[in-house]
């Protein structure tokens, strides 16, 4: 007699959370890998292009803040949809279209006759941006073995993190010789990852058997998993549930983490998107040579790559809530001394601290956490709509320090928002943080629901 649907779902779901790391897994990581580091070394861009187009296009600070932030609009529209989209057609082709729609913007930018288009074709940029980062996340953490997933995913992000550091770097070699639309020349590059994504991954396990396709998920399990059983206390499948919905976030169960996540995400926008955008307009103006301004950028922005790929390594050995509160507290700290001094050595140090802190081992936490709080039928849609929220705060920042800066407001001021913001940040990851730790997305799911409701839960049919 056939195992019944729910026994194949959790068998299948058993074998893929206890399969060792293959090497399969590690050419789809890889690929992943690649576009999502692309995707942080175009959004990073603006840092290193800002003083050029504020030349050429003869901009005053406040609309320099502006074509900042008309990325992040841009970035907040495309993680809101492509959640959705994600969760009700699969993870592999959105994510490659993503991609592909970033690259093909990065070309047209190239072209930008005027300041109006060149923010109109950032904007648009941003919208594949923005959905790729909802898509990429969720996928990650659905097709590799558990006990990776918060190593992996805080990776993810570290990959992601080195775009900044490399943008500067690559700015530093190109922009003085070729100028800085040569930036968005090499922004096209992506366009190849995603036709090689559509070519070469598979769909998630987890979305194949939400729509009742248990034969090409065991396609997928018996190539990444061979030799591999589930085992017998598996947690099996989630419920049945309307796919990509925004009720599901902010359900009773939910609502309250689902509005934490959301709060620290501005608060992390803001810091990073912030700090990215003005930082080498921000040394420049303290006597900093432009030159070397990118190149103390990338040195500081580095930092937070170091506390990335820490973060996973922590975040399975004390928990997500600890690493969250602390580490956006200690960065708030460092962000307050950072703006007490101008000496080189001191601004390199302490910025190096914040950000290790900040953007490397809480913003890298806040989005494994993201991508596994909620069910698989609305994973996708919990982490854009997460990432958007990350884009408001990158959508504010840059025009507010574009105002402070156009007030010749101390410069203390503009270390001061950022200190507050990640302070303000820790203490909600203290008091309303669920935690993963340990458990399986299954897992997590029925513990918020309640016992009571995972007594009732099926697999899902098409």
């Amino acid at each position: 007699m056939p195992p019944s649907p729910a026994t194949a779902s959790r068998s299948l779901l058993g074998r893929l959370d206890e399969s060792e790391f293959t090497a399969r897994h590690l050419r789809i990581y890889v690929t992943v890998l690649i576009g999502h580091f692309l995707c942080g070394f175009v959004i990073n861009l603006t840092g290193v292009i800002l003083p050029g187009v504020i030349k050429t296009f003869h901009l005053t600070s406040e609309a320099a803040g502006a074509f900042s932030s008309a990325l992040f609009a841009g970035m907040l529209v495309g993680a809101a949809v492509a959640g959705t989209v994600s969760d009700r057609f699969g993870r592999k082709v959105p994510l490659a279209i993503t991609v592909m729609v970033y690259a093909v913007f990065s070309l047209a930018a190239v072209f930008a006759p005027s300041f109006g288009t060149l923010v109109t074709f950032r904007a648009l940029q941003g919208i594949g941006l923005g959905a790729e980062i909802a898509v990429v996340l969720p996928y990650i953490a659905e097709f590799v073995p558990s006990r990776h997933r918060g190593p992996l995913v805080t990776a993810a992000t570290a990959a992601w993190l080195i775009g900044l550091p490399t943008a500067a770097a690559v700015g530093t070699a190109v922009v003085p010789a070729f100028g800085w639309r040569a930036m968005f020349v090499i922004a096209t590059v992506p366009v190849v990852v995603g036709v090689f994504m559509l070519a070469t991954l598979p769909e998630s396990v987890r979305y194949l058997l939400r729509r009742g396709r248990t034969q090409a998920a065991e396609v997928v399990v018996g190539a990444l998993c061979r030799g591999t059983t589930a085992p017998a206390q598996h947690a099996g499948p989630e419920p049945l549930a309307e796919s990509g919905t925004l009720r599901t976030l902010v359900a009773r169960n939910y609502v309250r983490y689902t509005i934490a996540i959301w709060f620290m995400e501005v608060c992390a926008g803001a810091f990073l998107y912030g700090l990215s955008s003005w930082l080498p307009s921000v040394l420049e103006k303290q006597g900093v040579d432009l030159l070397k301004s990118f190149g103390y950028t990338a040195i500081i922005t580095a930092a937070g790559v170091v506390g990335a790929l820490l973060a996973g390594q922590l975040i399975n050995r004390i928990g997500r809530r600890v690493v969250l509160g602390g580490a956006f507290v200690l960065s708030g700290l460092f962000c307050l001394a950072w703006g007490t001094t101008a000496a080189t050595a001191a601004v390199v140090i302490l910025g190096s601290l914040a950000t290790f802190f900040g953007s490397g081992l809480a913003g890298s936490t806040l989005f494994a956490y993201a991508s596994e709080l909620y069910p698989t039928a609305s994973r996708a849609t919990g982490l854009g709509w997460a990432a958007a929220w990350q884009k408001v705060g990158g959508l504010i920042m840059p025009v507010l320090v574009g105002f402070v800066l156009a007030l010749h407001a101390s410069q203390f001021l503009f270390f001061l928002l950022f200190g507050v913001i990640s302070i303000l940040a820790g203490i909600a990851a203290l008091v309303a943080t669920f935690e993963t730790r340990g458990r399986t997305v299954e897992q997590i799911t029925r513990e918020i629901a309640g016992e009571e409701a995972a007594s009732a839960l099926t697999p899902a049919r098409s």
